[in-house]
């Protein structure tokens, strides 16, 4: 029974994180309520931070292990920065002000991690 009850909770904690990986909102399932525009948002804000990981996750490996990670790090970069252009491309043809916010605070935070990084 305790296997059981394990098992539920794993799977709810990742169907969560999941989910907020890929939309940006801490739900079991993603809500349907969302215009197509807040979808791309999130969208977009779920492929940064998997860039930003893969930047990381290279960085790591250089490293500790010496290995030659540049040409992942510079496709994470690369990544970054067409989600960035699609970002200020989308902005300009938002109508509704709770998205123009949320497409704000993506290039605010895209524009601190570039600065982080160089």
């Amino acid at each position: 029974m305790k296997n059981l009850i394990t098992l539920a909770v794993v799977v709810v904690v990742g169907l969560v994180a999941f989910n907020y990986f890929k939309t940006g909102e801490l739900t079991i399932i993603p809500g349907g309520s969302m215009s197509d525009e807040a979808r791309e948002v999130n969208r977009l804000r779920g492929e940064f931070r998997q860039a930003a990981q893969v930047y990381r996750q290279a960085e790591r490996t250089a490293g500790l292990s010496g290995l030659d990670t540049t040409s992942e790090a510079e496709a994470a970069l690369n990544t970054v920065d067409g989600i960035e252009r699609d970002l200020k491309k989308l902005r300009g043809a938002i109508t509704e002000p709770e998205v123009r916010t949320e497409i704000d605070d993506l290039l605010a935070e895209i524009a601190k991690y570039k600065n982080d990084i160089r």
